[in-house]
């Protein structure tokens, strides 16, 4: 009996620490699965975030805009024009309803920006009828073609026009469809790219999802 009841003592032992064992195994898993840093799908940051050039706009409400209207706001950014087919209403489209998703205290500091590549054609009384159209809230603006050039080259984008058959007025502008983000300091930061997601994915869950995503984890330096 005395032999058997110093068996059991241990036998508990050995299952005390073996359970005590498998809780810590557990809760180190459990905390590293809610407190871990979630990773992105689709938006990419610059691994090198880039400060804008000095540059010269109005919005569409006339009001003048520059680099400097970037500071203290984190800003989404397409490039677009009026006028065009497909791309370009689409994209205002996803933004919208993208922001719907977007947590709250997110929100506040948040703006976006469409500039135009089509500053000939478009004025801005069309883009105080355009833009507003898709959001009240959501900025256009609009530069010189070289002022446009000064802010397209600083964050990387490309538009050159595309003349049309029969009237040369008619043409369409072709432009990089990325959108971007500007962070608080005026820099470029990151990029979408829409045309990444597959026909079955839900692009305007997955940006909301990595830009609450960034907003919450990112550290400005």
């Amino acid at each position: 009996m005395i032999f058997k009841a110093k068996y059991s003592t241990g036998s508990s032992r050995v299952a005390i620490i073996i359970a005590a064992l498998f809780s810590l195994m557990v809760g180190a898993s459990v905390y590293k699965f809610l407190f871990a840093e979630k990773q992105m799908e689709l938006i990419r940051t610059f691994e090198q975030p880039r400060s804008l050039d000095a540059f010269s706009a109005q919005d569409h409400k006339s009001n003048p805009f520059n680099e400097k209207n970037f500071l203290g706001k984190w800003s989404l950014v397409f490039f677009g024009f009026t006028t065009c087919p497909d791309v370009c209403p689409t994209a205002m489209s996803n933004l919208n309803q993208v922001l719907k998703k977007v947590d709250t205290e997110f929100l506040v500091d948040t703006q976006v920006v469409m500039v135009s590549v089509d500053p000939e054609r478009d004025t801005l009384e069309r883009l105080a009828k355009y833009v507003p159209a898709f959001n009240k809230d959501f900025i256009g603006i609009r530069g010189s073609i070289e002022e446009t050039r000064k802010l397209t080259q600083s964050i990387g984008v490309s538009f050159f026009k595309v003349p049309g058959h029969d009237d040369p007025n008619n043409y369409l502008v072709e432009h990089t469809a990325r959108w971007f983000i500007i962070d608080p300091l005026g820099r470029r930061f990151a990029l979408i790219s829409p045309d990444e997601v597959g026909p079955k994915e839900d692009l305007i869950s997955l940006v909301a999802s990595d830009y609450n995503i960034l907003r919450s984890q990112v550290e400005l330096k």
